[in-house]
């Protein structure tokens, strides 16, 4: 039995968490010498009996033939013992002892930051939200979030379209997407390049409300500083910046209405000094990053189609009449400027 089908055996234990597996490595010396041990050993080492009986039952199983099937399903397991181990995640109190992933493995050594924030956004959420993501990807920031409905789905999207890298952390196993609404962008995660799905949850794991706070754990532990664009006070994106608290991170958040009910949250965490933040200049001088110089756009209908954005809004904003409007964006789009994203979208193509 390899040292890593090893660890793969002892994780599926139940009872037997991280921590009580790091400690009953550096007893025996390897994940293998703990499965190998005896009934006797394991006691004489102050295990419980009913961890004991799971060692025992474990050690029989072919982790070997299991750890093959995972890997045969596009899935990689990654230890801390791994080079590809995220060296951010290692840093934070008890870090999984194995990661489960699908998609790329490099998207680990980039600069990190987490956009999270409530499921039902305003369109001024979703409108920062697209700004952050898209421009922090120009700048070769890779965007973590949890693949959720609302601020974390907008954060990933416009982390692609701003041709950056994404990880999605799941709150269930890597081969179940949750929530399955957001599948068609899990799989356009899968397709880029740089990208990927993750999580500490065992294959076949549902998600189950108290794994929760576990992937919000990792979603912060994954990144250099934590971003709420958009929270109501009672928001799950709370619960990501706790856990950002603990492990040291950077806290942003992006100010909004007194009067919005979904920035309360944001407000309060602005309050109890987390850092006000505008735009990726502002994310970027907060967590110390350099950032590409980008060349000035003069033609104000241009500078707003550096994200899609629907022709209602580039109305509103320009002030313009629609079918004025509309005529100057078909015209671009004949010339080769703009791109026709659908559903009455546009966008700069560069």
């Amino acid at each position: 039995m390899r040292e890593a089908s090893a660890l793969l055996g002892l994780v599926r234990i139940d009872g037997l968490g991280a921590q009580r597996i790091s400690k009953l490595i550096d007893t025996f010396g390897s994940a293998r010498a703990v499965l190998q041990a005896t009934p006797l050993q394991l006691r004489d080492a102050h295990v419980p009996p009913q961890i004991i009986s799971g060692i025992v039952q474990q050690a029989r199983y072919d982790n070997d033939t299991e750890y093959e099937q995972i890997t045969q399903k596009g899935i990689t397991i990654v230890s801390m013992h791994d080079p590809h181990y995220p060296s951010i995640l290692a840093q934070i109190a008890n870090p999984p002892l194995i990661l489960f992933v699908r998609g790329s493995l490099h998207v680990f050594a980039q600069r990190s930051v987490a956009i999270v924030g409530t499921r039902k956004p305003s369109g001024y959420g979703v409108d920062i939200t697209r700004r952050l993501a898209h421009d922090l990807a120009r700048q070769d920031v890779t965007i973590v979030s949890g693949l959720a409905s609302g601020i974390d789905a907008t954060a990933h999207e416009y982390a692609l379209i701003g041709g950056g890298q994404t990880i999605a952390v799941l709150p269930s196993g890597v081969d179940l997407i949750y929530p399955e609404r957001n599948r068609w962008l899990a799989n356009k995660i899968l397709a880029s390049r740089g990208s990927a799905l993750v999580s500490e949850f065992y294959p076949g794991t549902k998600a189950l409300a108290p794994l929760f706070p576990a992937r919000n754990r990792l979603i912060s532990g994954l990144a250099q500083g934590v971003i709420v664009s958009e929270a109501g006070e009672k928001s799950g994106a709370l619960i990501t910046v706790k856990a950002a608290l603990e492990q040291g991170r950077e806290v942003m958040a992006v100010p909004g209405s007194v009067f919005a009910e979904q920035s309360a949250g944001c407000l309060e965490l602005l309050r109890q000094g987390a850092t006000p933040v505008r735009n990726a200049h502002d994310v970027c001088e907060s967590l110390g990053y350099s950032m590409a110089a980008t060349a000035e756009i003069a033609d104000p209908l241009l500078q707003l189609l550096q994200v899609p954005r629907h022709i209602d809004e580039l109305c509103r904003i320009l002030m313009r009449a629609p079918a004025d409007v509309l005529g100057d964006l078909l015209m671009r789009e004949l010339r080769g400027e703009v791109s026709d994203q659908g559903q009455g979208f546009f966008v700069w193509r560069r």
